[in-house]
């Protein structure tokens, strides 16, 4: 009994805060999961967190986050470098899994470094790959949404229905509750009359499920810029993503001015990943 009016009393407050927003500002945080496999087929998990109001959030990573709102200050700058000699001498004459753990360990890891901000109909974003920044802007499409009311599931105490739709190359499958009637989700899933927790695309490679949800009241932080990011749009992007994949070699030279280090063919095959494998956009051809 205690649960359920604890329940209803949130889900009143947030209907509440809903009504009285102001812009960028968040009424609702939900943590979440990222399982995925890299282009390597290796499974892997990243923490993201969704900041939402009305027509407006932001999806990140906590540490991305602060690593980067640190390297905007002077004195955070230089402290940064500073770890990133003490990794460097921490990691030499290593093995590749072995630099791959001392570098995923250590306090100035940023392997996630994609910022997704939704401003009423579109959305921005700041990504990267292979070390060069891209920003761009796309408005946010309408999405067919299949709703199949007789499929329902409990995802963190909320019970959610299942709706499916093709967006940007891959089919989904969503379970939102309408508990929650806030237009959002992960990464760039919405468009549904409640909350998104679980989303999973049909190949099984991309799936996201939310481990925590908290009322909040507060401002949505900036998106902290320490790189010099070059402005481009989405389909560019997607398609310097696969060049990377698809000319590896091209890619280093490209990122270090038309003469990159010559890689070996071991290297080679390593970057490019196993056979088969696609961005989480697959539209970009």
């Amino acid at each position: 009994m205690f649960r359920k009016m604890k329940r209803i009393l949130v889900i009143f407050a947030l209907l509440f805060s809903v009504s009285v927003l102001f812009a960028q500002k968040a009424q609702l945080k939900v943590g979440y999961d990222y399982h995925f496999f890299d282009p390597r087929g290796i499974e892997k998990h990243h923490d993201y967190v969704l900041l939402a109001g009305k027509d407006c959030s932001k999806f990140y990573n906590n540490q991305s986050q602060w690593l980067d709102s640190i390297r905007c200050t002077k004195d955070g700058n230089q402290w940064y470098n500073q770890q990133g000699l003490i990794m460097m001498s921490e990691v030499m004459n290593k093995s590749r899994e072995e630099r791959e753990a001392i570098i995923n360990s250590s306090s100035i890891g940023h392997s996630v470094d994609l910022y997704i901000v939704r401003d009423n109909d579109i959305f921005k974003v700041w990504d990267m790959v292979y070390y060069e920044y891209r920003k761009y802007s796309e408005p946010i499409e309408e999405r067919c949404w299949t709703i199949k009311d007789d499929s329902t599931k409990n995802v963190l105490g909320y019970e959610c229905i299942m709706a499916t739709a093709n967006y940007h190359g891959r089919y989904w499958t969503v379970w939102f509750t309408p508990e929650i009637p806030v237009d959002a989700g992960p990464w760039k899933l919405l468009g549904l009359p409640g909350l998104i927790l679980e989303a999973a695309d049909s190949t099984g490679h991309h799936h996201f499920t939310a481990n925590g949800i908290q009322s909040v009241n507060m401002n949505i932080p900036p998106v902290y810029e320490p790189y010099s990011y070059e402005k481009t749009s989405r389909k560019k992007f997607l398609e310097l993503c696969r060049f990377r994949y698809d000319n590896v070699q091209g890619m280093s030279d490209l990122h270090f001015g038309g003469n990159g280090p010559r890689l070996t063919p071991e290297k080679i095959a390593y970057e490019k990943g196993k056979e088969g494998y696609d961005l989480l956009e697959t539209d970009y051809r």
